[in-house]
């Protein structure tokens, strides 16, 4: 059922009788878009948001982290490749830097310096962080420079939470940073539609009995719930091996959250999207740089790390050897913007396109994966997608 941003009436049912009228949920303002705002900006050849990794080091060993970090790396940018890359993005029109760090972003030295410039070119500063080191000088920082601020919070429960960050007592500084957080105002969104803080946790096997909780917990506070799937990647391939949820548990998930949203808060949402309660269209609109300067359509998106698309051994798309538009650019990065062209199996006729391509990350890595050249992985069915009302020669 498709919704708009306003309060929208579903038609009468067979009594006569008028269903539940609903809303769209509300986004993270700077981290996800309004389809029609992805679209557009696709069409028009502008950046929205520029994903953006700053440092390595992290205080925490999350058992699922994609990225491995924890220790520096020897070819980090430095900060003022960071902050001309910051100032790229913005002549390329983009409304937002998500620094995702790679790592715990505040532990960077510079991370205010960062985040204020991203700030001073008008645009949101979207900042990842495990919260642990958030006091509540910094979180009246990050408040003052109008950033987002997406948190963590895996479990409601501190055994949980502190096994899955690998770090005994993480729960109660990450529930303060968060507290922090809240102190400061960032739950009193002025719009709505489009809050301030959020909180990302990575659904598995040992909190899944506990989603429905964090998840009323973050619409009761007016929080962002970004609910992640743990992937078989990174320190997840040998700390948690057994953790992983199958597709069909993932899916019965979602439906009840929508089932939870629909019928307390009033929210209706497309269940089949990657993300719940949020579509994910990033591929149209955003562009992913690593630590090291390599440009990525997302995270799971690897590009840098094809053979195929190196040119005598060293991948062109680094903002280091190329400029950002340069790279925006290139008939490669030109193909994934327009990728719906070219969706194959069941993405391609889907009825949703206009809020779900699938989660081109996962398309990409099973397809790479299973030998694929990556335009071909790029455009594959997503095999994440549960959804039911295809036709037959579809699934």
């Amino acid at each position: 059922m498709a919704v708009t941003q306003e309060a929208t009436s579903n038609p009468a049912g067979p009594s006569g009788a008028k269903t539940a009228t609903y809303q769209r949920p509300p986004i993270l303002q700077g981290y996800t878009y309004d389809p029609q705002e992805a679209w557009r900006a696709r069409d028009d050849g502008r950046l929205l948001a520029l994903r953006l990794e700053t440092n390595r080091t992290c205080n925490l060993r999350c058992r699922y982290c994609y990225a491995l970090s924890g220790r520096r790396l020897e070819r980090e940018m430095a900060f003022d490749t960071l902050a001309d890359v910051i100032d790229q993005a913005a002549d390329l029109g983009a409304r937002s830097i998500v620094v995702i760090g790679g790592g715990e972003p505040t532990l960077h030295p510079r991370f205010r310096d960062l985040v204020a410039r991203i700030d001073e070119r008008g645009m949101v500063p979207v900042v990842f962080t495990n919260g642990m080191l958030v006091d509540h000088d910094v979180a009246r920082f990050l408040h003052d420079h109008n950033a987002s601020v997406m948190g963590k919070l895996d479990s409601l429960r501190a055994a949980v939470q502190d096994y899955l960050a690998g770090s005994p007592g993480a729960s109660r500084l990450i529930r303060q940073g968060l507290d922090h957080l809240m102190d400061v105002g960032f739950c009193d969104a002025g719009d709505p539609h489009r809050l301030r803080l959020g909180v990302s946790f990575v659904s598995c096997r040992l909190n899944l009995n506990e989603i429905d909780g964090i998840w009323h917990f973050c619409r009761e506070c007016n929080i962002f719930p970004n609910m992640e799937v743990l992937t078989p990647t990174g320190r997840a391939k040998r700390e948690l091996p057994d953790q992983a949820l199958s597709r069909e548990e993932v899916q019965a998930y979602k439906s009840k959250l929508l089932e939870i949203d629909r019928a307390n808060y009033g929210f209706d949402w497309l269940p089949h999207t990657p993300l719940a309660a949020s579509g994910c269209l990033q591929h149209l609109y955003s562009l992913y740089v690593t630590i090291t300067g390599d440009v990525r359509p997302c995270a799971p998106t690897k590009f840098d790390e094809h053979p195929d698309l190196k040119i005598n051994g060293v991948y062109p798309h680094n903002v280091l050897r190329r400029s950002l538009r340069a790279i925006y650019e290139d008939p490669l990065f030109d193909y994934v913007r327009h990728i719906d062209r070219h969706l194959e199996g069941k993405c391609g006729p889907c009825p949703h396109r206009d809020e779900c391509i699938g989660c081109r990350g996962y398309a990409y890595a099973v397809g790479v994966n299973a030998g694929k050249d990556p335009r071909a992985a790029l455009r594959a069915e997503c095999l994440q997608c549960a959804r039911q009302d295809a036709p037959a020669c579809e699934k």
